[in-house]
């Protein structure tokens, strides 16, 4: 898993050749993190995790606060709202991935 993502989508797509998932934090969030956006909306589905990257890393909406894993929820929004697909849909997606990444059945 490359944790804390924050290259581009050519450089993500040499990692999902090595078999790699790819987490994204609250720095996906900001507006200016281009690269992340398009590498989001361009991850296959099955490889894609989020994390809290507490206490640093917090999402756009928080900005100055100290990051929480409760702040998770926009960087899910975010991230589903990008992939034009309804947030539900995509955080089943990232717990199934999660559980196949960790062995947890």
């Amino acid at each position: 898993m490359l944790h804390c993502y924050s290259e581009d989508w050519n450089y993500a797509q040499t990692a999902l050749e090595l078999n790699l998932y790819i987490s994204f934090a609250g720095n996906v969030t900001y507006r200016n993190a281009r690269n992340l956006h398009d590498t989001a909306k361009n991850m296959p589905l099955d490889r894609i995790l989020i994390e809290s990257e507490s206490p640093f890393m917090v999402p756009a909406a928080y900005r100055g606060q100290r990051n929480k894993p409760s702040y998770l929820v926009e960087t899910a929004k975010f991230v589903a709202d990008l992939r034009g697909m309804p947030v539900e849909e995509f955080c089943e997606a990232v717990y199934e991935n999660s559980r196949t990444l960790f062995g947890i059945t």
